[in-house]
């Protein structure tokens, strides 16, 4: 079965970081915005030890929900660490201040590498700390230059490169910048330099996402909060998710004697604090065709979910609820089945990394009402719709609420979990033994049920998931 995208997936992207507080930051950006598909994590020498930067940012990921993205640590370099290695040590990235243990075996290089060699179009690497790993990658393996798009990096200057970033591994740095691979610098630095100060982190604190909440307790601890009002931080790596989506703020120079060379030389810091609060809102790339931003103020809802619509966006994200909203629309009921399918099909979109349109999906739940309503929450949900040709119904005379999901040569299957299935069929059988069956008092039970499980139920503990490669 061929797949026909009605829309474009947003940016592919590797991160290498250092784990510094402003790497925290951009993290928190690329994982909020749906238009960034992250593929790998790997952390290298700078603010902390790769292996000190890849357990906080394991304990990022877990704190998130997002484990699945891999994670690997690069090579120790400094002999002299930085004098603020000790400050970002004590930074919380996670639910606690003991970051989960790294123990991956895969090496960074190993993890670029496969990356960029499976990657179907070339991807967006982006640096936010010295450019080790990226070289030591491209050292190894040459054919992978192909396949990356550009290099986004954060340095203080280009012509003649400088800044804390290239002399942390200035060797790998002036490597990769003689390779003729695209490279976009973005700086902020001199008497005019944007600062993160507190009444931007008041902003930041007001945002009830879970990656905006992590940046605001990161920031809110006295010692960073400190920096904050001296006037220490700026924006600094938090400025290259904003330049990738949103290039036209950033003033670049091209230089001439190097054309594949880019840095920025100044930028609409009012327009880029703007934005960076639309992405930590999950609003800046909702994949709308007809909406400008999605709705999400309570009053525009009906009663019985107006008290509920804070609390749904607040522990499942922006992207969950516009799914899921669709979906009822769409189904024309708040039913449960076509709830689960929607929160299905997003889990197989977060563990496989893949946008809209690019599933091929088979449903077992069959023909018959109400299980088949999940068919109609996967197909929101995933875009693979029967007009594109993506969804299938097994041939499988055993029902049930389970998909597979075919992605770049694997399949991925989900099954709601029997606890949870066990659960609704118990409480339909008393909306038919109380209301009777397709009774206008059956289907408001259904409903207040529908929006139960949608705010009390995360699709990252409902489901069994099975890899089939």
């Amino acid at each position: 079965m061929g797949l026909t995208h009605a829309q474009e997936a947003g940016f592919r992207v590797l991160v290498d970081t250092d784990a510094a507080v402003d790497d925290l930051r951009a993290l928190c950006l690329l994982l909020a915005t749906p238009q960034f598909e992250i593929l790998a994590i790997t952390t290298s020498d700078g603010a902390l030890a790769p292996k000190q930067g890849a357990g906080k940012t394991c304990a990022l990921l877990e704190s998130l929900k997002r484990e699945s993205i891999p994670v690997a640590a690069g090579p120790d370099l400094l002999t002299t660490p930085p004098p603020w290695r000790s400050f970002a040590q004590r930074v919380t990235w996670g639910d606690s201040e003991t970051v989960v243990e790294y123990s991956n075996r895969t090496s960074a290089t190993e993890l670029m590498v496969d990356q960029l060699r499976c990657a179907e179009k070339p991807i967006v690497v982006v640096c936010l700390g010295p450019l080790t790993n990226l070289a030591d990658a491209v050292r190894t393996a040459p054919d992978i230059e192909s396949k990356i798009e550009k290099i986004l990096w954060y340095n203080d200057e280009l012509h003649p490169p400088s800044g804390t970033n290239y002399g942390h591994d200035p060797e790998a740095a002036d490597f990769l910048l003689e390779t003729g691979v695209p490279m976009d610098v973005i700086s902020n630095v001199g008497r005019d330099a944007w600062t993160f100060d507190e009444a931007f982190l008041s902003l930041i604190e007001s945002i009830d996402t879970p990656c905006a909440q992590r940046i605001a307790v990161a920031h809110r601890d006295p010692e960073v909060l400190e920096r904050i009002r001296t006037g220490h931080l700026r924006l600094w790596d938090e400025l290259l998710p904003v330049h990738l989506s949103h290039p036209e703020l950033f003033r670049m120079e091209k230089l001439t004697v190097t054309p594949h060379l880019r840095i920025s030389r100044s930028f609409d810091g009012v327009a880029v604090k703007e934005e960076i609060i639309r992405m930590l809102g999950g609003h800046a790339h909702d994949e709308n065709v007809l909406f400008l931003e999605f709705p999400d103020d309570p009053d525009l809802f009906t009663e019985d979910l107006r008290p509920h619509v804070r609390d749904i966006i607040r522990r499942h994200g922006h992207e969950e609820w516009r799914l899921c909203v669709l979906t009822t629309e769409f189904h024309q009921h708040l039913g449960i089945y076509s709830i689960v399918g929607a929160k299905m099909g997003l889990r197989a979109r977060d563990i496989l990394g893949a946008g809209m349109d690019e599933l091929e999906v088979v449903s077992y739940a069959g023909t018959g009402p109400p299980l088949s309503c999940l068919n109609d929450g996967l197909q929101v949900s995933t875009g693979s719709s029967l007009g594109h040709g993506a969804i299938s119904i097994a041939d499988d005379p055993e029902t049930r609420p389970e998909a597979a999901f075919k992605y770049s040569g694997g399949v991925l299957r989900l099954r709601l979990k029997p606890e949870h299935w066990d659960q609704i069929r118990d409480d339909i059988a008393q909306g038919i033994d109380e209301h009777g069956l397709n009774t206008p008092a059956y289907f408001d039970f259904i409903r207040q049920l529908g929006i139960r499980y949608w705010l009390e139920w995360g699709r990252e503990d409902i489901f069994l998931v099975e890899r089939v490669d």
